[in-house]
């Protein structure tokens, strides 16, 4: 197995919008609460304490899922915000899939299996900024709700160099080809959240082999 250290300087402002656990549990008990059906706020909180006393919680028990459901970023246990490796992963499988023949690291179906990612550091703690901008909202259906737009807000960090390694066997990986896929995705394809919309995109600054193995993915 080889491991390469990687950095990329990114160029855009990196969402990451990740989806909690806990905001499961709060969709859940909205919807089973009946809290969304009523029409005043009045009855929208009694509504929803009537529901947290009959399954053994309390406001305060609601209002820390809520609180926790709502975290911009994944965070190392130093509070360092990181690109979890299955974030990056991920990019490499959406980059390999998306990328003509001649860019392919490796067969599109073999990419979580011929390749190890870390976590990359980005040496933030805080987010720079909140994205607000403007979306319409769709029925289930496809159908837009109103002509009225919702507003989306997600807090971003910018101009940081994001670290990390990579590993894999160069029988079935070449190092060459993984190091072009990775500049053409962070170019043209981009990692985290509204990647559509031109965020975390980064230029590939350092793809260079290591002598320690890589332990484990975090």
């Amino acid at each position: 197995m080889l491991t390469y250290s990687i950095k990329c300087q990114f160029t855009s402002q990196y969402v990451a919008h990740p989806y909690w656990p806990e905001m499961y549990e709060i969709i859940e008990i909205t919807k089973k609460s009946g809290m969304n059906r009523a029409k005043s706020d009045a009855n929208r909180r009694k509504a929803l304490e009537e529901y947290l006393r009959a399954n053994g919680m309390v406001l305060a028990d609601f209002e820390r899922l809520e609180k926790a459901s709502k975290r911009p970023f994944h965070t190392n246990g130093d509070g360092e915000i990181v690109i979890p490796s299955d974030s990056f992963m991920s990019f490499l499988v959406a980059s390999n899939a998306t990328a003509r023949a001649a860019f392919r690291a490796c067969p599109p179906e073999q990419v979580w299996t011929r390749i190890r990612a870390t976590a990359l550091s980005t040496g933030k703690t805080e987010p720079d900024g909140i994205w607000r901008r403007f979306a319409t909202v769709n029925l289930g259906t496809g159908a837009k709700a109103s002509n009225q737009r919702g507003l989306r807000e997600n807090a971003y960090i910018e101009d940081f160099v994001a670290t990390g390694r990579l590993s894999f066997d160069e029988e079935h990986v070449d190092p060459a080809s993984l190091q072009n896929l990775i500049k053409w995705g962070g170019e043209f394809v981009g990692i985290g959240a509204s990647r559509k919309m031109g965020r975390g995109r980064f230029d590939l600054a350092e793809f260079a082999l290591v002598s320690e193995p890589l332990r484990a993915a975090a």
